[in-house]
């Protein structure tokens, strides 16, 4: 849905936003900082992310947060604030989508976070113990990650 041309200037205040708000609350702050360090390694060529952790990465973590980011972006790439104010971008030769369209779109792509933040929680029910110590070891003021989803689908 992302058209090449967007400037990753205006891309990464969404990011950054998911990430450090979204994200820490689903997966907790010790395995956010796990990963943080973990990726910051990887960059500087010092140690390789270790198997569990990188398929955990790779087929959860980094899903959830692509849609997440996309959610928030959607909502905030129309605007643009600068000193002579807030301005409303509409290009040439497109129609503007309304704020129920704009909405529409924002949802689905929460849900599509949402039900990745499912599986993901799946699979750490069955396998955290065993592999992710850093899934029980917050505390303080850590934020304690999910457990459960209470997503709801239906009202009676």
């Amino acid at each position: 849905m992302l058209d090449g041309n967007i400037d990753v200037n205006k891309l990464i205040p969404s990011l950054h936003k998911a990430q450090t708000m979204r994200l820490r609350e689903i997966i907790g702050t010790d395995l956010y900082n796990y990963y943080v360090t973990a990726i910051t390694a990887l960059i500087n060529n010092q140690t390789a992310i270790p198997t569990n952790h990188a398929n955990l990465l790779n087929d959860y973590i980094k899903p959830i947060l692509v849609h997440l980011t996309l959610a928030e972006f959607t909502n905030e790439a129309s605007y643009t604030i600068n000193n002579s104010g807030v301005f409303k971008h509409v290009p040439e030769n497109s129609q503007s989508l309304s704020t129920k369209e704009i909405g529409f779109i924002v949802q689905n792509e929460r849900d599509t976070a949402q039900n990745y933040t499912e599986r993901f929680l799946d699979h750490m029910a069955f396998y955290a113990s065993a592999n992710f110590p850093e899934w029980y070891s917050n505390s303080n003021d850590d934020v304690s990650p999910l457990h459960e989803s209470f997503k709801i689908d239906w009202v009676l």
